[in-house]
């Protein structure tokens, strides 16, 4: 039971109070992109927690071994990268062989889920923080639902903001930036004013 509560604390904090849009910036572009296509966020999301879980149980115990090395911030990310990529090849083949009609709805986006910088920061804040196993998976999956939750709620805010009376500089990206940097302070002070490193 123990396990469960720790997996589940990890992913509601990883989710709400560390999410990965707005206290790392990390897949934005992705985030505007899905903003405008709200029919694959469910996809999206689903596939980059699929990637990400995988891929943190792949990079786990390679991680262990890599920590003790006195390069291992430059070779953790490289193993992090070569894992997506792995795992990335062998997702593609396996639907591609056995399941085509899946294929058809997620390959357009299981290459954007696999290499972007919320997948990969989904796995290099576990392995900084040196979480344990358990923790990990549970901050991934968090960590990739709150990519999900934060496109929702820009989406929706930009939605209204197209309602309002804007001035005309700042209609389009600097508004979507004012509005995204504003969540985002709102998220800072759910962490109580100490950011993660």
């Amino acid at each position: 039971m123990s396990y469960f509560l720790q997996f589940l604390s990890m992913m509601l904090t990883a989710l709400f109070i560390e999410n990965i849009i707005f206290t790392r910036a990390l897949g934005t572009s992705w985030l505007f992109y899905l903003t405008k296509h709200p029919k694959e966020i469910f996809k999206y999301t689903l596939v980059l927690s699929g990637i990400t879980t995988v891929s943190g149980l792949i990079g786990y115990p390679l991680r262990g071994v890599l920590h003790s090395h006195e390069m291992s911030h430059v070779i953790v990310p490289v193993m992090y990268i070569a894992v997506l990529a792995l795992v990335y090849s062998v997702t593609y083949f396996l639907l591609k062989k056995f399941l085509p009609e899946k294929f058809e709805k997620i390959g357009q986006n299981l290459g954007t889920a696999v290499f972007n910088c919320a997948a990969l920061g989904t796995l290099l804040v576990p392995a900084s923080a040196r979480l344990d196993l358990i923790s990990t998976i549970g901050y991934g999956i968090g960590m990739s639902l709150g990519f999900g939750l934060a496109v929702i709620i820009v989406g929706y805010g930009l939605t209204r903001l197209e309602y309002c009376r804007v001035p005309k500089i700042f209609r389009g990206v600097p508004i979507a930036l004012i509005y995204l940097g504003l969540l985002s302070l709102a998220f800072y002070g759910l962490v109580g004013h100490q950011l993660p490193t």
